[in-house]
Formats: C-alpha cells, sequence, structure tokens
C-alpha cells in the first residue's frame, strides 16, 4: 500500500503540473506512459481534469477549503474501503491539486505581476542624429539615402551606418560634422580617408568631413571602436573631452571616455598606440588595456582580452570580475532606468558573464540575481538592488 500510495502521489503531482500548464519533457514523457498503461488511467485522469474545469472559478482555495480536504482525506485513509486504491487516487489527486496547483497558481501571478514590473523597464528609443557643420540634425535610420549640406564629399547613410567620400580633393579648410548617438543606439561611421569607428550608447563623434593638414583629429565623448586606416604621413589622433589622447597610425581599439566615469579606458587589438595624459606618455601593445583616472590623474597598465571590451559592437554585453555600479551604469546606457542601491557593500559585489544587449530585461535581472547574488525589486523605472 505504501508503494502504491507514493505512486499515486507522484503521478497526481503530474496531473497537477499538467492542467497548470508546467510539466517539463521528463514529466510529460512520465505522464503519457502511464496513461497508455490502462484505460482505467485515462478515466482517472480525465475525472481530475473534470473536477479542475468545474471548480477552476474559485482557485486558488480558501485555508479552510484546503483543511476540510485534508481531514477527509486522512478519513479515508483510516478506511479500509473495499475499493482500493480507487479511492487514494480520488482524494491524492484532489489533495495535489488542492496544494500543488493552488500554489502553482499563486507562483504563476506573482510571476505574472513579476513581468508587469519589468515590462516598465524597456529599452530605451531614439534615432542616431547627424550635425552638419551649418547646424542643421539629421535624423538617421536605416533608410538608403544621400545627405546634401557639405561640400567636397559625398555623404550616404545605410545599415546604421553613414560614409564619406571625397568628391574634392582641393579642399583647403576642414569642416567638421558630429554623430550623436542616443541611449540604446549604435551607429557606424566610415571617415573620409576609410577609417572606420563603431559608435556605442550616449557617445559623440566630431570628425572633419575630409582630412586637411599633417594630422587626423577627431574628438569623442562616449565610447568608441576604432579601425584606423594606415597613413604613415598624417598620423591618426583621438581627443577625448578628458585631456586624454590616443595617437596612431593605423590600428585598430576601442576608448571608452564617458562624462560621468572616473577612468578613460584605451584597450588595444592590434598595432600600437600612444596614450597622452597630464603631460605623460605611454605607449600600449596589443591585449594591453591603460586605465586613466581621471579624479587624480594615475593610471596603470594591464594585460587583457581586448575582444572582451569591444564585444558591444558585436551586440554582447562582457563582463569580467565587474563591480556592480560599473555593470549597472553600462545597462543605464541601454534601457529607461534609475538604480538605487540598498547599501555601499553592494555596489562592490563583482560579477562575470556574457549578456545579449537585446534580450529583454527580465533575462538580465534573472543572470545577475542568480551569478551576482544579489536580489532585485522593481517599481516603475526604478531598480533597487540588495543583498540576498
Amino acid at each position: 500500500m505504501k508503494e502504491d500510495l507514493i505512486d499515486t502521489f507522484k503521478i497526481s503531482r503530474l496531473v497537477a503540473a499538467d492542467i497548470a500548464g508546467c510539466l517539463d519533457d521528463t514529466g510529460r514523457r512520465e505522464l503519457d506512459a502511464w496513461l497508455r498503461e490502462s484505460d482505467e488511467n485515462q478515466a482517472v485522469y480525465r475525472e481530475i481534469r473534470g473536477d479542475f474545469e468545474k471548480g477552476k472559478r474559485q482557485w486558488p482555495y480558501s485555508e479552510r477549503q484546503v483543511e476540510q480536504q485534508l481531514a477527509m482525506f486522512h478519513r479515508y485513509r483510516r478506511k479500509k474501503s473495499s475499493r482500493g486504491i480507487g479511492v487514494w487516487w480520488r482524494y491524492a489527486a484532489v489533495l495535489v491539486l488542492l496544494l500543488g496547483i493552488a500554489g502553482v497558481i499563486r507562483w504563476q501571478a506573482g510571476s505574472r505581476e513579476r513581468e508587469k514590473e519589468l515590462v516598465s523597464i524597456q529599452m530605451a528609443q531614439g534615432n542616431a542624429v547627424l550635425v552638419l557643420s551649418t547646424g542643421e540634425r539629421i535624423a538617421l535610420d536605416d533608410t538608403l539615402r544621400s545627405v546634401r549640406g557639405e561640400a567636397s564629399v559625398d555623404i550616404r547613410v545605410a545599415d546604421q551606418k553613414v560614409s564619406y567620400r571625397k568628391e574634392n580633393e582641393s579642399a583647403l579648410e576642414q569642416v567638421y560634422n558630429t554623430l550623436v548617438v542616443p541611449r540604446a543606439g549604435e551607429f557606424k561611421v566610415e571617415l573620409a580617408d576609410g577609417t572606420n569607428v563603431w559608435l556605442n550608447a550616449q557617445s559623440e563623434l566630431r570628425y572633419p568631413v575630409q582630412f586637411c593638414g599633417k594630422q587626423r583629429v577627431v574628438y569623442l565623448k562616449g565610447e568608441g571602436y576604432f579601425e584606423v586606416a594606415s597613413d604613415r604621413e598624417k598620423p591618426f589622433i583621438v581627443k577625448t573631452f578628458s585631456d586624454v589622447d590616443i595617437k596612431v597610425l593605423g590600428t585598430k581599439f576601442n576608448v571608452s571616455s564617458y562624462e560621468n566615469d572616473a577612468y578613460v579606458t584605451t584597450t588595444l587589438a592590434e598595432g600600437s598606440v600612444e596614450v597622452v595624459m597630464s603631460g605623460e606618455s605611454v605607449r600600449i601593445s596589443p591585449d594591453e588595456q591603460l586605465v586613466f583616472n581621471k579624479n587624480d590623474n594615475s593610471f596603470r597598465l594591464r594585460e587583457v582580452d581586448a575582444s572582451i571590451y569591444s564585444a558591444w559592437k558585436d551586440g554582447l554585453f562582457i563582463f569580467e570580475d565587474q563591480r556592480l555600479e560599473q555593470i549597472m551604469e553600462r545597462l543605464k546606457r541601454w534601457y529607461e532606468m534609475d538604480v538605487f542601491y540598498s547599501g555601499e557593500e553592494v555596489k562592490n559585489y563583482q560579477f562575470s558573464g556574457d549578456l545579449k544587449k537585446y534580450d529583454s530585461f527580465e533575462k538580465i535581472v534573472k543572470m545577475l540575481e542568480e551569478v551576482a547574488g544579489v536580489k532585485i525589486d522593481i517599481k516603475g523605472k526604478c531598480v533597487t538592488i540588495g543583498a540576498k
């Protein structure tokens, strides 16, 4: 009888999970195998489902109803009914439905409430903007088109990229455009010399529509990945708004220089660059990163995997032992939210992992809670992070 009772409860749980819509693949195979064993099993299954369908408007059951059903279950357990296990089926199944499905429904209701909360955290919207030398602002999208307004160059926009082509080699004056990328945006620009620059969210690049003189100088605010066309006669210089300059001839590197960040980070993928800051000059090699502290003008050089720091242009957030506060600052450039912490110590929690940039915020929350060991509460657009 004990083994029969265990099997009864096991099958009842499978039926309950099936009715609740949360039966996994393994459970589905077990339930299907049991149903194929006999017509009686199929009849019991239909009876249990019928009980649920009749009473589903009242779920979840009250505490009193659960107590009443438990008492009835124990009374039948003490009886030696001639119907034997059939009675056990009836009341074991109902008991599981009462305690199991009621709990599942409450869990599902809680999940729906959480999903509703997470729905309010959405990716920011907006187009990149091209600011011409005249001050005209042009919203950019994926539409293939030409942009008129600058002499000596042909400007084309397509596939999240703006490209410049020389039309007049005799230009004597440098005329500047600015590409502005909003929150949750990305855009690429191909400069007139063939250099390609990927701009991350909340970034700006000011550059000449055609390079004149002995240097190629651009101005970066935010984050950009550069693939610089080689020209030994004209060094390429990236000036940040934090008094850090990066000088190159032809190379691939990433620069992060957000106004609100305490650091300017230069990470080299290929070639060689020279970083100039506070009167000092440091040359870095591939898979090296120079981190400049804007608060005290100090810097440190370290070895890294450079691909981690340019993964953003390929649709990934990759974090390697980063502080939770730094991670959330990056996510705030993509999602419409304000972040609060239950204590200063939570900001320093470390996290390593990969997140897809275009995943729902729900997936990102689950990953952070599981791996970083934090509890995240969401009210509207306010995200509060605390220790578990």
